[in-house]
This record gives structure tokens, sequence and C-alpha cells, in this order.
């Protein structure tokens, strides 16, 4: 039987599939008992990319979503802005579940925002939003929601930065680190239940192309890589495997 090129052997591969990792593909090549060299598969994958076959999701993944996820900014901007005029020198994380509210299934009454900051400036983080009307809760846990937390308007929970971590380009959280900050405050402080956050991440990773890479690299370090990779198996049904 005729096995074809690497070339078709690839897009035969990766048809049906949202992401797959290079070591995946491997492995299904040498199930078929084709014979490769490391260079020639990365150079097929090379072209496949440069003609939009295939693309990119990050180091060793692969995608055939075409579009990239864009995240909307504007629920972050005011506070970003507000932040920096009081602390132009701070360097720190913002993001808001309003981020996110097309890709809901039951809408929330109220949004929340969270920084992450180095937790020396989260004392005066706090005074501050707080003087300027802002219903601020430094570090809580679920224990603590349930006793005195409200999450009303203008919510923001402060945590700190979690180390090592990768300095943001912006002040504004990629898509990838939302995605494991919001696993991490579902079971923090009970913000969604595990199927509302299963719906999110789908609706999010099968409609638009994110950094599988990036995912897994912020999941590692926040300690729950192996949570995020059953999630996105759940997601993908047999498309995604490790």
């Amino acid at each position: 039987m005729k096995k074809g090129t690497i070339k078709e052997l690839i897009l035969s591969y990766s048809k049906d599939k949202y992401y797959f990792h290079i070591d995946d593909l491997k492995k299904y090549l040498s199930r078929r008992r084709v014979k490769f060299k490391n260079n020639s598969l990365k150079q097929n994958l090379y072209f496949l990319k440069k003609n939009e076959q295939i693309h990119e999701a990050g180091r060793a993944w692969y995608s055939t979503i075409k579009n990239t996820f864009v995240l909307d900014t504007k629920s972050i901007e005011k506070i970003v802005s507000l932040i920096y005029k009081k602390f132009p020198f701070i360097e720190f994380s913002c993001w808001s579940t309003e981020q996110l509210k097309i890709f809901y299934h039951h809408l929330p009454s109220q949004f929340v925002t969270f920084i992450y900051a180095d937790k020396d400036y989260l004392p005066s983080l706090k005074d501050f939003l707080t003087d300027n009307n802002y219903n601020v809760f430094l570090n809580p846990y679920k224990s603590e929601v349930d006793k005195y937390v409200e999450l009303k308007g203008k919510t923001i929970i402060l945590r700190a930065f979690v180390l090592p971590r990768k300095a943001e380009k912006e002040s504004g959280a990629s898509i990838e680190k939302i995605l494991v900050d919001l696993f991490m405050e579902t079971k923090k402080i009970n913000l969604m239940d595990s199927e509302e956050y299963k719906r999110i991440f789908s609706n999010i990773v099968l409609n638009s192309r994110i950094n599988m890479a990036e995912l897994l690299d912020y999941a590692e370090r926040r300690k729950i890589k192996e949570k995020i990779q059953n999630t996105i198996t759940s997601s993908l049904y047999t498309n995604a495997t490790f």
C-alpha cells in the first residue's frame, strides 16, 4: 500500500485535529512504519505553515485553526490606566471575567477583575483602589468569600505574582494566562462551577487558535499542568494526546 509523502501524511493526520504536538505526529508516522528525519519533518511542517495549511500554536505545537484568539481589553483599560498614573513603575497583570462574557453559558450578574503584582505592592494597591471606590479584596479564599466577600460591581481581587513568572508584554494578561488563572479562581473562590469553566475553555480553544505551549508552561508553574491537560483532552475529545 502506498504510504504517501510526508506532507500528505501530515495533512492526513492533522485534518481532524484542532491542535497537535510534533511528538504525537512522530508517533503517528512511526506506527505507520514511515521513515523520516527530524530535519525533513520540520521542513515539511514549515512549508505547510507557509502555505497556511496548518498554523503554529506555540513551541512544537500546531493547529488547523486559522484565526488567532483576539482578547477584548476594553473592560480593563480604565483600571490599568488608573494604576499606572499612581504607580508608573509597577509591574502587574490584569484581567477581568468581563473579557470572557461572550463565552459564558450562564452570564454572571457581576464581573470580577483580577490584578497580580509583587506581594509587597498589594497593600498599597488595595488602599489606593479602595479610595477610588472599588470593592477590593486582598488574596481571599473560598472560606473567606463565603463569610464576607461580596462579588458586586467594581469588585477587584488582588493576588501575588506566581513565581517564576514570564514577563507580560503589557499589563493586560494573555488568554493563555487567563485560562489557567480562571481555573485556579474557580477552585479558590467558587467563581463558577467546573462545567461552566469547561464550556468557556472549549468555546475559546475550538473557535480561535491559542498558544498551547504557553498555556501548559504557565499551568506547570501554577502546578496544575495535568489538570489543564485533562481539560484540553476533554474539550478536544480524541483530538489531543499527551
